[in-house]
């Protein structure tokens, strides 16, 4: 008998044969191959740490500026350390196309993913203004500049006429900011593109917004004041009272002047006239200035707001507290003596003037 000779496979045609028979399953997994070399690369390549200086970068993307463009400002401000690694990334997940403009704080370091999520991502840059109770458009003005965030002069200059609500419109052209009065106090955070414009509109509309939820609109139209005088008249008692829980009083004394046909008799207003910083004590040649908003020269409300109220001192016009006072003169430590005569008044005055 014949000796056979049997050949063993060799392990390459196992293996061939194996592919052949499940290339299902070989496809699947060359493609679990592919995407974690793909993968793999995008994060090696994508590595920008020990290239990129350490710290905050600002980056300003534009309306309409392409992946490419977005790129290449990267690469030219030494955050990334390949464009076309940058590109290709924002391409295989799909955000081609979908960066968005604004102004972006960008970690030196921060690796391609990131910075792509960060963009698609709409992440900008936001920056904060603080706009506290009685702050006059002008201080709020000067503030944004302060802050760098904008121009005093521009912002003074829209908001000369800007009055998009009714409540807002007057026809008194003594009136020196539409606006003023309306720009409500609160702290703000928004994307570092807000132009004086964009502010100014925030400021307004987040003061309506207030108003509506408040229910301010409507207890307006029950009293004796329209919404535009109890704005004005919440600017003064919030520019008068250092402490909330004397603005009720002060407002009541306020609407009394008003209804017995006196001087509201403000120092308030006479601050607002002279402008500038705001002065420890208002003489009486101030008091004599010839000027609209002078309350100790001109009976009733001033034209305007002299500043935006907070919506406690709102309340406290809408909800006064009555009593028989009808003068009252601030201590050296904010408060007020309060009177009911001219007399005790003066004694009041001289009181405070003597340590007593």
């Amino acid at each position: 008998m014949r000796n056979l000779r049997i050949e063993r496979p060799s392990r390459k045609t196992d293996i061939l044969t194996w592919v052949r028979t499940n290339r299902c399953l070989t496809f699947f997994l060359a493609l679990i191959f592919l995407f974690f070399l793909v993968n793999f690369l995008i994060v090696l390549l994508g590595r920008n740490r020990g290239y990129a200086p350490t710290g905050k970068y600002s980056v300003i993307i534009t309306p309409g500026m392409t992946t490419k463009e977005i790129s290449e400002i990267l690469y030219d401000r030494k955050l990334i350390r390949h464009p076309g690694t940058f590109r290709f990334e924002a391409r295989i997940r799909g955000l081609a196309g979908k960066l968005q403009a604004g102004l972006y704080s960008i970690d030196g370091g921060m690796n391609n993913t990131d910075i792509v999520r960060t963009l698609s991502k709409g992440r900008v840059h936001m920056c904060k203004l603080t706009v506290p109770e009685g702050f006059s458009v002008t201080e709020v003005a000067n503030a944004l500049q302060s802050a760098g965030l904008g121009s005093a002069a521009k912002f003074c200059q829209l908001a000369k006429n800007y009055a998009p609500y009714d409540y807002m419109k007057t026809g008194n052209k003594q009136v020196i900011y539409a606006a003023e009065g309306f720009l409500y106090p609160a702290v703000y955070d928004f994307p570092a593109s807000y132009s004086e414009q964009d502010l100014l509109e925030l400021m307004v509309r987040t003061f309506h917004e207030e108003l509506c939820r408040e229910g301010v609109l409507q207890e307006a139209k029950k009293g004796q004041l329209n919404l535009r005088e109890v704005i004005t008249m919440a600017s003064l008692v919030e520019k008068e009272a250092v402490f909330e829980e004397e603005q009720p009083l002060i407002a009541g004394i306020f609407l009394k002047r008003l209804k017995i046909g006196m001087p509201l008799q403000s120092d308030t207003t006479v601050q607002y006239i002279l402008g500038g910083k705001q002065r420890e004590i208002i003489y009486y040649k101030d008091t004599e200035i010839s000027h609209p908003y002078n309350t100790y020269q001109n009976y009733g409300l001033p034209p305007g707001p002299i500043a935006s109220p907070g919506m406690s001192a709102i309340m406290a016009v809408l909800h006064p507290k009555k009593s028989d006072y009808l003068y009252f003169v601030a201590e050296k430590d904010g408060h007020h003596r309060f009177t009911a005569n001219y007399n005790d008044h003066l004694r009041a005055i001289s009181d405070i003037e003597n340590g007593r």
